[in-house]
C-alpha cells in the first residue's frame, strides 16, 4: 500500500485526489492532509481518512483545528503548524507520492523537496515548473523522483509544452489530464 501525502487537501483537486484514494482504498493510505485556513474540511477529511499528520499553514487556524480535536477519535494525530510544516510531511520517509496541490509560489518549496526526496511528485500547478522547472524535473535524474504534470485544460497543456520546450524538460514522465 502507497502512502500519499496531499498538499492543499481542502482545495479541488485535494478533495478529488481523496475521491480516488476513497475508491481505491486497496493501493493508497493517507499519510498527512493540509489546509491553509480552511479547517473545517480539513477536520472532516481528518475524521474519514484518518492520516497521521495534519497541516494547518495559518498559525491561529492551526491553534483552532488543534482545539477541536479535543476530545475526539483523531485527538492523537499529529498537527504541525506553518508552512514549514508542509516540507515536514513531504518528505516523511513513508510517504510515496506527493499531491503537490498547493496554487502558486507557496507550493514550490514542499513540491521541491518532495522531489529530492525522491518521491512521486503528482504537480497540479504550473507555477513551480515555472519559477525553477530546470531545478525541479532534474531531481527526477538526481533523487529518483517521478514527476507528473497534472493537466487540468487544453489551454494549460498547450502553455505547459511551451515551457518544456522553452526550459528543456522534455524528459518529462507523464503528463496525466483531469
Amino acid at each position: 500500500m502507497k502512502g500519499i501525502c496531499i498538499l492543499g487537501a481542502t482545495g479541488s483537486i485535494g478533495v478529488s485526489t481523496l475521491d480516488v484514494v476513497k475508491r481505491h482504498s486497496d493501493l493508497y493510505r493517507v499519510v498527512a492532509l493540509t489546509a491553509n485556513t480552511n479547517i473545517d474540511v480539513l477536520y472532516a477529511q481528518c475524521l474519514e481518512f484518518k492520516p497521521e499528520y495534519a497541516v494547518v499553514v495559518n498559525a491561529q487556524k492551526g491553534a483552532e483545528f488543534k482545539a477541536k480535536l479535543v476530545g475526539t477519535v483523531i485527538a492523537d494525530m499529529t498537527v504541525l503548524i506553518g508552512s514549514e510544516a508542509l516540507v515536514t510531511v513531504a518528505t516523511l520517509g513513508h510517504v510515496d507520492s506527493v499531491m503537490a496541490a498547493i496554487v502558486g509560489a507557496a507550493g514550490l518549496l514542499s513540491a521541491l523537496a518532495a522531489a529530492q526526496a525522491g518521491k512521486t511528485v503528482l504537480l497540479a500547478n504550473k507555477e513551480s515548473l515555472v519559477m525553477s522547472g530546470d531545478i525541479f524535473m532534474s531531481s527526477d535524474k538526481r533523487f529518483g523522483a517521478v514527476c507528473c504534470l497534472l493537466i487540468v485544460s487544453i489551454m494549460q497543456f498547450f502553455n505547459v509544452c511551451q515551457l518544456a520546450i522553452r526550459l528543456d524538460m522534455m524528459h518529462l514522465q507523464r503528463v496525466v489530464f483531469y
